[in-house]
């Protein structure tokens, strides 16, 4: 069951007019530069997903073509970037469009990876984040490819919306998934430069040995009394 916060949360976003009520969902990626990755979406109806959906995939609006959405909602389109950078994704079906964002990096490239709900999160869905959060991750974004990892029970649409109603940095949200999204990374060859959040979060990503960086007591992590400080002592 989800905390009240988060339920109440949920809940407003269901009954006002709002990306997460779009009938495309895409789902957020990052990819190396010159490397194959596959693109997803989800074809839903009023209430629940809608497979056998024709769906066209774009990438900075260039047309990759079109897919069927299976009988679980999904479409898929396999894409190969031949440029480093963000990258906005759009799936098209019928009349209704959805988007998301492609990170792709330079192989061997560092990210900093931020949990919205361990770092970014002060008092709940309900309320903006941490003050001077959005301003100086506007600032590192400039310096360092950015992720944000969805880490808590709320589900991952319904965080992208609260991250981009509070205008965050672009950038993909991507599932914590356990620490398996950090496992995924570094598979891709890809270093985790810097992880900001909470224990589990941080805990989970020590062994790929980034600058760790939270706002509670985390054995291997620096502790913050502000986002000021992160600008300060990221390396």
């Amino acid at each position: 069951m989800c905390r009240l916060s988060a339920c109440l949360f949920l809940i407003s976003i269901l009954l006002s007019p709002s990306p997460i009520q779009a009938d495309v969902y895409v789902y957020d990626a990052v990819a190396v530069q010159g490397e194959e990755v596959r693109l997803k979406a989800e074809t839903r109806g009023t209430l629940f997903i809608k497979g056998g959906e024709l769906v066209e995939f774009f990438v900075d609006d260039v047309s990759l073509g079109k897919n069927l959405s299976g009988g679980d909602g999904e479409a898929y389109k396999y894409y190969v970037a031949s440029r480093a950078g963000l990258k906005t994704i759009r799936a098209v079906s019928r009349e209704m469009t959805g988007t998301g964002f492609l990170l792709v990096l330079k192989p061997g490239a560092g990210v900093l990876a931020v949990d919205v709900e361990g770092a970014l999160l002060l008092e709940g869905f309900m309320s903006p984040g941490r003050p001077d959060s959005r301003k100086v991750l506007e600032s590192i974004a400039k310096r360092f490819p950015l992720i944000y990892l969805q880490s808590g029970e709320t589900n991952l649409k319904a965080v992208r919306y609260w991250v981009q109603k509070n205008e965050y940095a672009d950038a993909p949200l991507l599932p914590w998934d356990g620490g398996a999204v950090f496992d995924a990374l570094a598979k891709k060859g890809l270093k985790i430069r810097a992880v900001i959040g909470g224990p589990a979060v941080i805990e989970s990503s020590l062994k790929h040995k980034p600058q760790a960086f939270s706002f509670t007591p985390v054995k291997g992590a620096v502790r913050l009394k502000n986002w000021k400080e992160l600008e300060e002592k990221l390396k």
